[in-house]
């Protein structure tokens, strides 16, 4: 699963209240819940980053590399 990854350890709210970001620490939490074999993150944001340059990681999944590609399993249930 690719996740976008603009917020850290709190979501980021739009304007209003309506939408935004969650935050990759809860992502990963749910992710490993609904057992999600692989996730990467995409869309690195600033609070990311300085956790990334804080030496921080999440506890499930990986920071997605530009110009990497990924494979995907064509059939992931079997």
């Amino acid at each position: 699963m690719f996740a976008e990854a603009s917020a850290w350890d709190r979501p980021i709210r739009f304007r209003g209240g309506v939408g935004g970001h969650a935050g990759v620490l809860e992502v990963a939490t749910r992710a490993e819940q609904y057992r999600v074999r692989r996730l990467v993150y995409a869309h690195i944001g600033r609070p990311c980053i300085r956790a990334i340059d804080a030496g921080l990681k999440p506890e499930f999944g990986t920071w997605g590399r530009e110009n990497h590609t990924y494979t995907v399993n064509p059939r992931p249930w079997s």
